[in-house]
């Protein structure tokens, strides 16, 4: 459980930026460096989420697809890598709660969205 396990290429990282930045998850937006030391789990400071909902869905379809650890939540709370708009740290419970929504509730649209851009990154190599 050390870390997201991910081994993206620049250019994944750049499509990851992108989607981040895209469907507003961080506020203020992130940069290739950030999201690079996100998945290496070395962010100087956790980064703040906007959409819990979506940043859980983005990580959901990344694990599904074999991007990331499955147990992601538990990485993610363990390095403390989000909070949320009021600085509280985000729970791997509250992960796991905006994970179920998102998956059940969120628009069919969005999720096609982001299904299709890591689709497409998965295939970036």
């Amino acid at each position: 459980m050390g870390t997201f396990l991910a081994s993206l290429n620049h250019k994944q990282l750049t499509a990851l930026t992108e989607l981040f930045n895209g469907q507003r998850v961080f506020q203020p937006e992130v940069d290739t460096n950030t999201v690079a030391a996100l998945f290496m789990c070395r962010l100087k400071e956790p980064l703040v989420v906007c959409n819990t909902r979506t940043l859980c869905y983005i990580f959901h379809i990344l694990g599904e697809e074999q991007l990331i650890t499955p147990i992601w939540q538990a990485v993610a709370a363990k390095h403390k890598c989000f909070v949320s708009l009021n600085g509280k740290p985000i729970s791997r419970n509250t992960l796991s709660s905006a994970k179920y929504c998102a998956i059940n509730s969120d628009s069919p649209y969005r999720a096609y969205l982001i299904k299709s851009y890591i689709g497409i990154l998965k295939n970036t190599q």
